[in-house]
């Protein structure tokens, strides 16, 4: 891709963008929210259209109108939500896309096909099993399978970790890898430093729709990745602040719930930012679906000011002043199909 531009209104997307990837190879591409990464990736798989530049393929100018155009040329893309058809089988998934095979399905040849695929890729899945039973991590090998059967040559990964364990995480660098050594080009777009570092052959660096730097990994510190991504030294990016502690607002005492959580015990005051960590799996999310009444808990205490208070339904912590922002937007946090104002003003 060379001096790629574009341009929404009065906001400069993409300001002469250039990216070369190259078989057998792993490129990371970083950048904070808004640097211009998920544009380029919608104009390399024909969502958008470049207002200036050029995309080539094996040194040949090519133009991509849509995805069909871009399925053509061998770019596929696998998101942090895979595109699955959960009533379909694993097969049936893998070869959706695959338009000219005519109007007869010839069933044991699509499931034949479709194991040697997944042996290509050292993955064990049933063909004929429903994908609405595969986790997160299944479906993003069959994502994989999917571009392996349309003879991918450009793989994006668009931050496909997001929600996996540390295992799972592994276990599609494995994939990453071996398509690598298949000659597959891969896109490796991440938040995550630790996975840059551990996956990438070379790295880019966006800032604000501009390109940065591109790097050989091992020129590459998280200090100089992160100066790159913000303009800034690491030193500055967290500066500690003096905050007054306030009164203890929410106080937590041997909650639990059966084979989620147990004995939970915290306490938040005013002005105060108290951090949850852990893995993907350590119930975080299901302690705060407690805490806003989504969850019922079978023993422990919660006190707000101080007075011992009963949370069983989302209206009691709203009455109480707590609110509770989801990870997944899409299915918990918004109404897709209202408008901006009247998902803000829903009770």
């Amino acid at each position: 891709m060379n001096g790629i531009s574009k341009r929404f209104g009065i906001t400069q997307a993409l300001d002469d963008v250039s990216l070369e990837l190259y078989p057998g190879e792993i490129h990371a591409l970083l950048g904070e929210n808004g640097a211009g990464k998920s544009t380029l990736i919608k104009i390399m798989t024909g969502i958008y259209k470049p207002d200036q530049g050029t995309i080539l393929l094996d040194g040949q100018p090519i133009t991509i109108h849509n995805s069909i155009d871009a399925q053509h040329h061998g770019i596929a893309a696998i998101h942090q939500e895979p595109m699955i058809f959960p009533d379909l089988n694993v097969a049936e998934n893998i070869f959706i896309s695959h338009a000219n095979r005519g109007a007869v399905v010839r069933w044991r040849d699509m499931y034949r096909e479709a194991e040697a695929i997944l042996a290509q890729l050292d993955m064990a899945l049933d063909v004929r099993s429903p994908a609405r039973g595969l986790t997160l991590a299944e479906q993003q090998t069959v994502e994989i399978a999917k571009a392996i059967s349309l003879k991918v040559r450009v793989l994006i990964m668009d931050e496909p970790t997001a929600s996996l364990s540390a295992h799972e995480v592994e276990q599609l660098f494995q994939l990453a890898r071996r398509l690598r050594e298949q000659g597959v080009a891969l896109l490796f777009i991440s938040h995550r430093m630790e996975e840059v570092f551990a996956i990438a052959d070379r790295i880019t660096v966006l800032r604000d729709g501009k390109h940065i730097s591109t790097n050989i990994r091992s020129a590459v510190t998280t200090e100089s990745a992160i100066r790159d991504m913000v303009g800034r030294a690491i030193d500055d990016l967290f500066i500690k602040e003096q905050v007054a502690q306030g009164e203890e607002l929410l106080a937590v005492q041997g909650l639990a719930k059966a084979r989620t959580f147990a004995d939970m015990n915290f306490a938040i005051r005013a002005g105060e930012v108290l951090g949850f960590a852990g893995l993907v799996g350590a119930r975080r999310t299901d302690v705060g679906l407690a805490l806003f009444g989504v969850e019922p808990v079978d023993q422990g205490e919660v006190r707000w000011q101080g007075a011992p208070v009963a949370i069983r339904t989302p209206q009691d912590a709203m009455r109480l002043g707590i609110a509770y922002v989801t990870e997944d937007r899409r299915q918990l946090g918004l109404t897709l199909s209202m408008s901006i104002v009247s998902n803000i003003t829903l009770p």
